[in-house]
């Protein structure tokens, strides 16, 4: 009996050792067959580290090839948390360095975390202090710091980017993609204590730099723009302003100035308004600077020319609404250039009443009001050019002399570049080209401009904006250039806000040599005293015209190399 329950107890434990052996043969047939491939995946992941290698971001050049905006290596200091022996002596060490507080820093070291930032782009002084240490778990990684070595100049153009180098405004914003490259990797094993296996495996896949943006930027040019609005608010105390510089021909965007620049090295220090550039983003009613297109379409409809003799009052009802001149006066035989250059709102209506609702929208439209210019810069504003349909009875007059629609400086810059270039009509350029990581430039493409009048037209609405600044009844003398001969049009209209029209806008715009444009010019300023824009806007355009004038006599990229300045020119002649 007790034999037979030995035997017994010995079958158990048999059949106990079989089964435990079975359970492990199964685990294990489970973990090295079934689940191999998610345990060896989890075993890379524990000796595997990948570092992401950021691509060099291009840089921004003034068309000179002067640096506006660059990229530069940095160290950024980081930690590895399980590699960390004593997370408040480290902390302890690193505090002043970083000039951190201790329990801030002594959180991060703690956290269950392979990878911790702990400064960002830190200087190299900076650098080599962590280093000297020799602290467990702190390292050092590259890393691309944005430098603007022009500081404030063309800021509201150039624009920004944000602590991981995204364009954030500007044309750092809208060519991001561009000057972006793509980042690379760098993958090894390492050991427990983040040792490099040498036997282990590695790859390397390299990152490629992004493009470098060259502007049509002439930087001198640009400075003197900004110079002039800062003593035009001096002078006259205006609000603020926009001065927009460009080579007709090409299209090119020489200075494209605001006031309230920002420097984007020390980006908290700035507000969004400053950031604005206003040149393209803000409407304003334009007043008579406008005149120059109801000109040009009353001059190619043919319903007036420059020499017809007209009997002008100081005042004119339509509707319910008395427009008056500038300043009383009898009823005066005036030719109509004269009407132009004196900038008489009655005389100017009585023209638009013969082209009508109709075609004086036609006009507006084809010098590009109403929408974008096609500017290669974020945050175009469309400007408000109301449908015929909309029109109400006093609207033909209105917005012949510049009322009742709204413009960007950009758009009406651009508007006096097509008279400028015998009626063409093509979109303002910023970007000069781009150079590859190679070294190869590419151009940028200019689209084909369109005719919106005849060159006959043009040529006889410049004549008469040249009696606008050298004729005794011209508003606009204080723009003339000694030896150039300059035409351009003022412009003084109240500005609108809520419930009706508070302060003024001055501006002047216009090209020269009139004979052979290398430069228009486009003034606004807000709120100057007195308002005048002859008094004002007209002596800024002068200041800023007369400097671009020398720049390009003296051979300077006032009309930039390696771009078709003459295209435009040469298919308006």
């Amino acid at each position: 009996m007790a034999s037979r329950s030995k035997s017994m107890r010995l079958f158990s434990l048999l059949v106990a050792l079989l089964a435990g052996f079975g359970i492990v043969a199964t685990r294990m047939f489970w973990l090295q067959i079934v689940d191999s491939s998610r345990f060896t995946e989890l075993a890379a992941n524990q000796r595997q580290r990948t570092m992401i290698v950021p691509a060099q971001r291009g840089s921004i050049l003034a068309s000179d090839g002067t640096e506006l905006a660059i990229s530069i290596d940095v160290k950024t200091v980081y930690a590895d948390p399980h590699q960390v022996t004593d997370p408040r002596r480290a902390a302890e060490g690193l505090a002043p360095v970083l000039n951190q507080d201790v329990e801030g820093l002594q959180e991060k070291l703690s956290r269950d975390s392979g990878f911790v930032y702990l400064a960002r782009k830190v200087d190299d002084s900076v650098a080599t202090r962590v280093e000297e240490l020799q602290l467990p778990g702190i390292h050092l990684v590259p890393e691309s710091k944005r430098i603007y070595p022009a500081g404030p100049l063309a800021s509201q153009v150039v624009g920004f980017v944000g602590a991981e180098n995204e364009g954030l405004g500007g044309l750092e914003y809208r060519y991001d993609d561009l000057l972006t490259g793509r980042d690379g990797k760098v993958m090894m094993e390492r050991d427990p204590l983040g040792r490099q296996i040498p036997s282990g495996e590695s790859s390397v896949q390299r990152a490629i730099s992004g493009r470098d943006l060259i502007l049509t930027i002439d930087r001198q040019i640009q400075h003197e723009a900004e110079a002039a609005l800062e003593r035009a608010a001096e002078r006259w105390g205006s609000k603020g302003g926009s001065i927009i510089v460009m080579d007709p021909s090409s299209r090119d965007i020489v200075a494209m100035a605001n006031s309230g620049s920002f420097d984007p090295n020390d980006l908290d220090s700035s507000d969004a308004d400053d950031r604005r550039n206003r040149a393209v983003a803000d409407l304003y009613e334009p007043g008579s600077v406008l005149k120059m297109v109801t000109a040009a379409a009353a001059i190619d409809r043919r319903v007036t020319s420059s020499g017809e003799s007209m009997r002008v009052a100081d005042n004119l009802k339509i509707g319910s609404k008395v427009f008056k001149d500038s300043h009383a006066h009898p009823v005066v035989n005036l030719s109509f250039a004269e009407v132009i250059q004196a900038s008489s709102n009655v005389g100017t209506i009585q023209v638009a009443q013969r082209l009508g609702d109709e075609g004086l929208h036609d006009y507006l439209q084809r010098f590009g009001f109403g929408r974008q210019t096609g500017i290669d810069f974020p945050g175009e504003a469309h400007g408000i050019l109301p449908e015929p349909s909309q029109w109400w009875g006093t609207s033909l007059g209105t917005i012949s002399i510049g009322q009742g629609i709204a413009a960007t400086p950009i758009q009406i810059a651009n508007a006096y570049a097509t008279l400028a270039t015998g009626g063409l009509e093509a979109p303002p350029n910023l970007i000069k080209g781009t150079i590859g990581a190679d070294g190869a430039v590419t151009q940028t493409p200019r689209p084909t401009p369109q005719r919106v009048i005849e060159q006959s037209t043009a040529e006889q609405v410049t004549d008469i904006l040249v009696g606008v600044t050298e004729s005794d009844m011209g508003t606009g003398q204080a723009a003339q250039v000694p030896g150039y001969v300059v035409a351009g049009k003022t412009g003084t209209a109240q500005k609108a806000s809520k419930g009706g029209y508070s302060g003024y806008m001055a501006s002047f715009a216009g090209f020269a040599p009139a004979e052979n444009p290398r430069l228009v010019v486009s003034v606004v300023l807000d709120d100057p005293d007195p308002i005048l824009a002859g008094q004002t806007a007209a002596f800024t355009f002068q200041e800023v015209l007369e400097f671009g004038l020398r720049r390009a006599r003296s051979g300077s990229e006032a009309r930039p190399t390696g771009t078709d300045s003459t295209s435009l020119a040469a298919a308006g002649r």
